[in-house]
Formats: C-alpha cells, sequence, structure tokens
C-alpha cells in the first residue's frame, strides 16, 4: 500500500479487541458517534468547544452535531485528502465508541494523530490499542517519518496515551491555537526511526485493505 492508496480506499484495521474502519451513512453509525461528539467532557479537548453555557447551564460545542453532518464532514475531509477518520468499533457488541484521526498531513511524511472516545469507555485502554493500529499503518504502510500528538496540558488522558505509545514529549506551546481554542497544549512526536528501534506494538494488529 501507499501514502495514496489510503486515500482512495480506506484500509480496516484490526486490534485485539476492536475494528476500525471507515464511517458509513448508516443511522447506528450516527448514533453512535453523537453520544461521544457532542458530550462536553470529550470535546472540551478537541479544539471546538464553547465555554458558554445553554439555559439548562450545560456548556454546548460552537455547533450541535446532527445525525448525518458527522457523516458528510467526516467524508468530505477525506475526500480531499486532509484526514483519515476510523471509528472504533467493538469486536464483541458492534458498539462504535469513539474515532481515531491521521490529520495536518506535510510532505507526506508527517501527521498528527487525534482521538475521542465516548466517555463510558474511558480508562480502558481503548486509545493506545487503536493508537497502536496508526502507528503501525502509519509507518509500515503510509511511508510516514513523523507522527505526533497534542494534547492539551490539562488533558491528563491523552498524556498518558501519547507516553504509552512510545512518544516524546518536545515541548509545551503557551496559549497556542488548536483549531478554535488557544490553549497550552504539549507536542509529542515518534519518529519512524524510534519505531523501528523499539516496536511498541501488539502483534495483532492487522491491517486489510478494502476492495
Amino acid at each position: 500500500m501507499s501514502y495514496e492508496d489510503f486515500f482512495t480506499k480506506l484500509p480496516r484495521l484490526e486490534t485485539q479487541r476492536m475494528i476500525l474502519r471507515q464511517i458509513t451513512d448508516s443511522a447506528s453509525d450516527g448514533r453512535d458517534s453523537l453520544e461521544f461528539i457532542n458530550d462536553y467532557s470529550v470535546y472540551r479537548f478537541w479544539g471546538i468547544y464553547d465555554e458558554s453555557k445553554d439555559a439548562d447551564g450545560r456548556h454546548r460545542p460552537r455547533k450541535k452535531i446532527k445525525l448525518d453532518y458527522h457523516y458528510n464532514a467526516t467524508m468530505k475531509e477525506y475526500q480531499a485528502g486532509r484526514e483519515l477518520t476510523w471509528l472504533m468499533e467493538l469486536k464483541d457488541t458492534h458498539k462504535i465508541i469513539g474515532e481515531i484521526v491521521l490529520y495536518d498531513f506535510r510532505l507526506k511524511k508527517q501527521a498528527d494523530i487525534g482521538y475521542r472516545i465516548n466517555k463510558d469507555y474511558w480508562g480502558k485502554s481503548y486509545a493506545p490499542e487503536a493508537g497502536q493500529a496508526m502507528v503501525k499503518a502509519a509507518y509500515e504502510a503510509m511511508g510516514l517519518d513523523r507522527l505526533q500528538i497534542r494534547c492539551f496540558s490539562n488533558n491528563h488522558g491523552s498524556v498518558r496515551v501519547a507516553q504509552k505509545l512510545g512518544f516524546t514529549q518536545e515541548g509545551l506551546i503557551r496559549g497556542g491555537a488548536i483549531l478554535n481554542v488557544m490553549t497550552d497544549y504539549y507536542i509529542f512526536g515518534l519518529l519512524r526511526e524510534d519505531y523501528e528501534k523499539k516496536p511498541i506494538l501488539d502483534s495483532e494488529v492487522k491491517i486489510y485493505p478494502e476492495v
């Protein structure tokens, strides 16, 4: 496979507990996705939140995501060659519990990893498991040379995920921009040479090109 192949047919990835696949326009994909996309405890670290509150005193996203909007927006970014998004589907229940994204590609050699997971599934190592699949796909199939994780400095869960994946903390950006938010954030990096010297991947990670 090549870099371009990923933007022609997104491969399906398999880990011990999950299938990582492209979103569809099915109602089930939409409903499961809305559970974490519209949850303030999740999207507050995604760079798109608005700290104002509604009449009930709840935080709200800048734009309330509707059932079909997430599918359309995700596919638009994919077809434009800007983002690769995999839904995280549990093998045993087929529940969509989150998504993991490769984005901000540079020179076809660098990308960032982002992830968001339904809060009911936090603390169960699903993000590192999916992250291992991303690292393997990026280095063994796409031919990238560098991966980054940028996360809010107060997002302790994402910091732990980056560390578990073997990324090195390279710096702290003070008051920098992540999408629509200005905040302090860390940059973690993993180079191809780091990966080749010390693979941290679950041997059960598999890549299946879609046909």
